[in-house]
């Protein structure tokens, strides 16, 4: 059994989560130099706390769009946020690779398919690695 594991690119507002979670830290930071600052200390809590909260949000939503791919002898199982899905190498009659979008689609017949998409829409290191271990088990 071997499992791989497709995960999407770090989201842009990671970086607006990080950015303002420093200079939420740094205006606190910077209340304790100066006197009679209470406003810039809440400022910089408030700033901070929604930093955190941003940066929470973007890890969950992350975590969330992983896909896990494992094969073994007798078939397939995906896990995306889609669902789950299964299959069997035997009843696979074809299979298609869309280079643009990174999706490998394995047909059971002209009706049903299964599809595993990357979550970044690319092709990777792990992509290549979920297409040649599906080359691998339909040549047995």
């Amino acid at each position: 059994m071997v499992t791989y594991l497709l995960k999407p690119r770090i989201p842009g507002g990671t970086w607006v989560a990080v950015a303002l979670l420093v200079i939420g830290l740094v205006m606190i930071g910077a209340s304790f130099t100066v006197k009679d600052s209470m406003s810039l200390r809440v400022s910089g809590c408030v700033v901070a706390i929604l930093g955190l909260i941003l940066l929470t949000m973007t890890i969950v939503a992350t975590r969330k769009r992983r896909v896990w791919v494992t094969f073994d002898d007798e078939g397939y199982t995906i896990e995306s946020p889609s669902g789950e899905y299964y299959g069997s190498w035997i009843d696979v009659t074809d299979v298609t690779v869309s280079r643009n979008t990174a999706k490998i689609m394995l047909w059971h017949g002209p009706k049903r398919r299964t599809v595993i998409a990357h979550p970044a829409r690319e092709i990777d290191d792990e992509f290549m690695k979920v297409r040649e271990g599906i080359r691998q088990h339909l040549e047995q």
